[in-house]
């Protein structure tokens, strides 16, 4: 399954990731604070990982290609 992580400014207080599971890919919601120049740092890539691992066995590097472009 494929995984797209889109950068979120307005999560709720406290709150870093939101994984939303749908049949064929998984949307992770991540706070912008993990991300420095619209890329994840290494920090925000773990915070992902930590997030799927609760939900999955994915990883952002284990989740295959996306085969459709989603809009965000």
């Amino acid at each position: 399954m494929c995984v797209h992580v889109h950068l979120a400014a307005a999560l709720p207080a406290g709150v870093l990731t939101w994984v939303d599971r749908q049949a064929v890919h998984t949307r992770v919601y991540a706070d912008s604070t993990l991300a420095r120049g619209g890329a994840l740092t290494a920090a925000g890539r773990a915070t992902v990982d930590r997030a799927l691992a609760a939900v999955s066995s994915e990883t952002l590097a284990t989740a295959g290609p996306c085969p459709l472009r989603l809009a965000s």
